[in-house]
């Protein structure tokens, strides 16, 4: 890619194009760094600059698997895609990949952390209401294509001072009709991760697990704390039961079904007994029809638990829920993202990607130019 320069942030150097400024670091994880740029025009941006892309297989066909996804997807609150790049000159030096979005506003865990900690009251019950309803809109779009994203939490999600919701960072997402050995149970946030994924379930689990994440950020988004706040993964599924009680004898078989009878002695051993409290005391200071909706979801069953369409349908959702402005994906996605393959074919596979990208680019300039 030409006409760009490199700026240093946080001791990392990004590479932006020339009519981009900087204005601020937004964040970073074990997949990248993201920084908030404006063009002369004064549209703002978000620049991810992957970490180590192609470190192994693994981390090689996660990229892709990114890239595909936000170049498919297309919804009003899930993060738009505008680019990606890279300005190695060849693939045989092919190192950086740059992911460009549009900036959708601060995320939500600023909102919730101006609150607990500069006792700052940016939302009332009717903004959570509101931000509910969009995030449920987002994922019937999401599931409705076959899409998981895994890593629902409130750091995941962009609101503007309207109270505009995005879903962003893909980084983790993927599609459930691949055929590969099963799923991976380290990917969603502890405190946001659903018991099934926790333990008895974790390579076989399905979209319920976005709708648990939605339970525990609506849980959060009331009272102003994490509502399971563990430090390692047996506290988390302890405090989870302690809430929602231990698994009855109708899931217990399921477990042991799906599992074996070792899996069935584990899940008793750590919380058994436990009765599952009653919602409308525990956040007495909710709503009654949002208590009601957080008590459907707060499930430890996921067949028990309802469904992202079940929950636009609830009376919570009264105000906002209209079929006819939900949107569905035209057909469920997807990606030939098989595992037995090595790092340089997934390289491979991202180089194309942005060859193809940086074509594009180079059409549409020329258009404009004519």
């Amino acid at each position: 890619m030409t006409g760009v320069k490199v700026v240093n942030v946080n001791m990392v150097d990004f590479a932006i194009p020339n009519d981009m400024t900087l204005i601020d670091h937004l964040g970073s994880s074990n997949y990248g760094n993201v920084i908030k740029t404006k063009k002369n025009d004064g549209r703002k941006y978000a620049i991810k600059k992957m970490y180590e892309p192609f470190r192994n297989a693994i981390e090689a066909r996660r990229v892709y698997r990114e890239l595909r996804l936000l170049r498919l997807l297309n919804h009003e609150n899930v993060i738009r895609f505008v680019t990606a790049y890279t300005v190695d000159p060849d693939i045989e030096h092919f190192k950086n990949v740059f992911v460009v979005t549009e900036y959708a506003g601060v995320s939500l865990k600023y909102v919730l952390d101006k609150r607990k900690y500069n006792s700052v009251q940016l939302i009332n019950d009717d903004h959570i209401k509101y931000i509910i309803y969009q995030l449920l809109r987002a994922l019937k779009y999401l599931h409705s294509a076959n899409v998981i994203h895994r890593d629902l939490k409130p750091s995941n999600l962009a609101i503007t001072e309207e109270c505009d919701l995005t879903v962003v960072d893909f980084c983790v997402a993927r599609t459930l009709t691949n055929n590969d050995a099963g799923l991976t149970a380290y990917v969603i946030s502890r405190w946001y991760r659903s018991p099934e994924v926790i333990y008895w379930n974790h390579v076989n689990y399905n979209f319920k697990a976005d709708v648990w994440s939605v339970g525990c950020i609506m849980a959060e988004l009331f009272t102003g704390n994490v509502v399971f706040e563990g430090s390692e993964a047996i506290e988390q599924y302890r405090l989870i039961v302690n809430l929602c009680g231990s698994p009855n004898s109708q899931l217990m078989e399921k477990i042991e079904a799906e599992n074996n009878s070792s899996m069935r002695m584990v899940v008793e051993s750590l919380g058994g007994g436990c009765v599952r409290q009653d919602f409308r005391q525990y956040f007495a200071g909710m709503p009654s029809d949002a208590i009601d909706l957080l008590d459907k979801i707060l499930v430890l069953d996921p067949d028990s638990r309802i469904s992202v369409e079940e929950a636009l349908q609830h009376p919570y959702m009264k105000e906002y829920h209209m079929p006819s402005d939900e949107p569905v994906a035209p057909e469920p996605f997807v990606l030939d993202d098989k595992a037995d393959q090595d790092v340089e074919f997934w390289k491979g596979c991202v180089w194309s990607e942005l060859v193809g990208l940086a074509g594009q680019a180079k059409e549409r300039d020329e258009a404009r130019a004519e």
